[in-house]
This record gives C-alpha cells, structure tokens and sequence, in this order.
C-alpha cells in the first residue's frame, strides 16, 4: 500500500514543475497565477461546498476523534497567527494567511483522492468530516480578512459582504440540498464536477510559477514556521492524542493523515484574492508537498 499511495502523490509534483517552468520562462508571471487561484477561490470552492455538504455522511461519527482533532488545529493556527503577527510583525492580513497555512490541510486535493482509491468507504468519514467542518472555518478567516481588509464599512455593509463568500455560499447551498434532499439533475451535477475538477491544476500549477520568484529573508523564515508547525507539530500531537486514547488506529488513520499532509491551497487563494503577500506560503508549500510525499504514505501503509 504504501508504495501506491506513494505513485498516486507523484503526479502532483508534476503540476508544480509545470507552473514553475512556465513562471522560470516568463511565460507566465505573478499576476497571471493569482488569477488562476483567484477562479479557485471564486468557482471552486463553492462547488465543492455543494459536493461534499449535499453527500455528507452522518455514519461512523466520533466525537471525541473530531473534538481533538479540531482543537489542536486552533492551537496550531492561533501559534501561526500569533508568532507571525508579533515575531515578524507581520499585518494582521498576513497573519491569518499564515495561520490557515499552519492550521488547515489539502485534504480534499491531496488525501481525498488518495483515500478513496485506497480505503473502504467508512474509512473516508473522518476525512469528509474534516472537509465539512473546515468550510465553517475557511468562512471564519474569509470574515476575519474582510474586516482587516473593510474597517471603514459598517457593520451592515460587512454583513451583506458575506453574503458573497465563496466558502458560505458553498455551505448554505449544500446544506439546503442536504436538508431538503433535493434532487440534482445530472447536467448540474456534472458541472459541479467539472468546476470541482480545476481545483487542484490551477493551484499547483499557480504555486510553480508563484516559486519560480525570489523572496526576502523573512519570508523564508515564515515558510520555515509554517513547515515546523504544519508537519511536525500538528501531526505528533495528533499521534499522541490518538495513541493515548481508546480510539482505535484503523478508525484514525485517515486523520493522521490529513494532520500531516501538505498546507491547504485557501491560504494561497485568499492571499491572492486579499492582496497578502504569498511568498512564505508557497515556499513552504513546496517543502510540505515534499515532506508529505513520504509522510502521508507511511501513515496510510504502515498504521
């Protein structure tokens, strides 16, 4: 198994060579990658919203694996945020870009695929859980840059801001399916899907040409923060919890997984949509791509 899991990331970094090649060989510049993670952003997500609320799976549900592993992810996103806005006295735009980088994972570009590939269904609940749960917290940090971003709007303003936040349209649309069990056509559903389907070439290949770019020294240093608290951190106090506890490692598996895959693609898609700087985010992108070739393989084949 581990070995599949292994050729099954391979293809990833093939993305990530192509955006860098095409940034190296100025046939594609900066700007030009942030609109490709901008339609991320704006299409992608809310169509994903509608995927995986309107099939969401109640079966399998353990609240004590998601309660832990939910409140390490705030620990891990408040140090993030915190160290970056008080270290480097970064703005606290940036901040929170880098604590969505240090707190959320690609689970569903990275892990999903993977796992489905891979495991019996009821094994891909906790990660389809995950999924769910980190739409209300995506939507948290959208809120968060649309008030450091907005200060002079009022607060009724602010509010009908949201009203066009991808990652809450995305939500109330798929939970209105979900509750409602609404019907589908299958010419909506294979648009979905085909929206669903761009997520992960215009983010990798966003992040090649974004890493083929110089940077500043204390953007490095960020990426090295955000690398130490995504891929070390997150994953060992996830272990720990789960070793120490009753739940059994089959069942928690896939959430180990997910703990220490690569930083998720939002923070790069809302650091381009907000005007933040991406740099750290999409060095340490490479490196927790890197690292993650071999880390979520060995949890999916050897635990």
């Amino acid at each position: 198994m581990f070995f599949s899991l292994l050729n099954s990331t391979l293809p990833l970094f093939g993305l990530v060579l192509i955006g860098f090649l095409l940034g190296k060989f100025s046939i594609f510049e900066k700007l030009e990658a942030n609109v490709l993670t901008k339609i991320v952003g704006l299409t992608v997500l809310p169509a994903l919203g509608i995927k995986i609320f309107s099939n969401f799976n109640y079966e399998f549900f353990n609240f004590y694996l998601y309660f832990n592993y939910f409140f390490i992810q705030f620990l891990i996103y408040l140090s993030g945020f915190l160290v970056s806005k008080f270290y480097f006295l970064r703005s606290f735009s940036e901040s929170i870009i880098i604590g969505m980088a240090c707190g959320f994972s690609n689970h569903i570009f990275f892990v999903y695929p993977i796992a489905i590939s891979e495991f019996p269904t009821k094994d891909l609940v906790p990660i389809e859980t995950i999924i769910a749960f980190d739409f209300i917290n995506v939507a948290m940090s959208i809120l968060a840059l649309d008030f450091a971003n907005n200060k002079n709007l009022g607060k009724r303003r602010l509010f009908l801001k949201q009203l066009k936040n991808p990652a809450l349209i995305g939500l109330f649309l798929g939970l209105i399916i979900l509750i409602s069990d609404l019907y589908i056509p299958f010419s909506i559903n294979k648009l979905v899907n085909f929206i669903c389907n761009l997520g992960v070439p215009c983010t990798l290949i966003a992040m090649g040409i974004l890493l083929s770019f110089k940077t500043d020294i204390t953007q490095i240093k960020l990426s090295f923060l955000i690398i130490i608290l995504k891929m070390f951190v997150f994953p060992l106090l996830m272990f720990i919890i789960i070793y120490f506890s009753e739940i059994d490692f089959t069942v928690a598996r896939t959430t180990i997984m997910v703990s220490s895959a690569p930083l998720a693609s939002m923070p790069l898609i809302f650091a381009a949509i907000y005007k933040v700087k991406t740099d750290a985010v999409v060095r340490a992108g490479l490196f927790t791509y890197l690292i993650a070739l071999l880390s979520v393989p060995f949890v999916g084949g050897i635990i």
